[in-house]
């Protein structure tokens, strides 16, 4: 086909040709944007996310456990002495215990000094009468109040000299009482909630020990796997067996399983062995028999000290410098120990007793 072009005259066509090119020549340069409005950027939207804050609450000093209660988380510490012979057992009230220390009394046989801070059991006993040794207990504890059923006359005027609120069965009989089918005198009993109201002025302890994260392992130099423990005073046989089920040291005495007045077996988070020196400090009679020599125990100084937590132990050293300071631990290479968070069971085992682990 032939182009129309070819049709026109001459003139015509060079006109044409001249609008063509001048066509042209605009779209070239609106292409190149010489005298075009710049495009606008592209805008992008950018959502940022909420954030959240999680106030957790503060811990109780004496488990490291979190504790919502602000009220008693500045509650006193209240310290009572327990009665652990095997007529004073089964025992009430020491599942709720903070600590509880085991110590050795006349006779190879030992007694308790439960510690109550995060929460206060109304019904704890049987209660039974103080020794020396419970000065190192209880004096770091920062004006605690400290409840006995009496004592030897000699060690009297120094248990109520010490840096707590005393309170007895003899000053405080309305904070005592009897009952159970146990003979006297194993059936003393009492609240721990109106034995904190002797404390005139209420002040929080500060933690006697450190802690880990939650969920974190036992670390320390020479960290090893265990799952029994077991040693002996001379009259009395303590054993802790680990439970993965529990994540707890499950405790025996005397060849059974040590349980509470509801059959349910004692148990602790933490087992720390401090190993210390006893001397002797008086005599008693005991439980009706010939004049028994009482042991104190030193706690001031430095010893060796095992630490269980988890199904794992650690072989360390603790350190005082005296009766109002706390201990501090270490492991055999300086490095602090740390416990996990929870309820600590204190053996205040004799310096030389060789504990059986497996």
């Amino acid at each position: 086909m032939l182009s129309n072009q070819k049709s026109l005259p001459a003139r015509a066509r060079t006109r044409t040709a001249t609008i063509a090119a001048l066509a042209a020549g605009a779209t070239i340069l609106a292409s190149c944007g010489g005298h075009s409005k710049p495009k606008a950027a592209p805008t992008t939207s950018t959502t940022v996310p909420a954030t959240t804050t999680t106030t957790l609450p503060p811990t109780a000093p004496l488990t490291g456990l979190p504790q919502p209660d602000a009220a008693q988380l500045n509650a006193t510490a209240v310290v009572v002495k327990i009665d652990n012979i095997d007529a004073a057992r089964p025992q009430t009230g020491l599942s709720s215990a903070d600590i509880v220390y085991e110590e050795q009394v006349e006779g190879g046989l030992t007694r308790l000094a439960a510690i109550f801070q995060s929460k206060y059991p109304t019904v704890l006993g049987p209660a039974r009468s103080g020794r020396l040794t419970d000065r190192g207990i209880g004096d770091d504890l920062n004006h605690p109040v400290y409840a006995m059923s009496g004592t030897n006359l000699m060690f009297l005027p120094t248990l109520r000299a010490q840096p707590w609120w005393e309170v007895d069965d003899g000053n405080r009989p309305d904070l005592f009482y009897r009952a159970g089918s146990k003979p006297a005198p194993h059936n003393l009993y009492t609240n721990v909630a109106s034995l904190a109201k002797a404390a005139k002025t209420p002040t929080p302890p500060a933690p006697l020990f450190q802690y880990r994260a939650t969920g974190a392992p036992m670390t320390g130099a020479g960290v090893t796997p265990v799952t029994h423990f077991g040693f002996g005073f001379s009259h009395t046989s303590v054993t802790w067996d680990f439970s993965a089920q529990n994540n707890a040291w499950m405790r025996g005495q005397n060849g059974t399983a040590d349980v509470d007045n509801t059959g349910a077996q004692l148990r602790a988070t933490n087992v720390v062995v401090l190993f210390i020196n006893y001397t002797i400090s008086g005599y008693a009679t005991g439980e009706g028999g010939p004049p028994a020599a009482i042991p104190e125990g030193n706690m001031v100084g430095s010893g060796q000290a095992w630490f269980l937590s988890g199904n794992q132990v650690v072989k360390g050293t603790w350190t005082r410098t005296s009766l109002t300071t706390p201990a501090t631990y270490a492991d055999s290479a300086g490095a602090p120990i740390l416990l996990a968070p929870g309820n600590t069971w204190v053996e205040l085992a004799q310096a030389g007793t060789t504990p059986q682990l497996s």
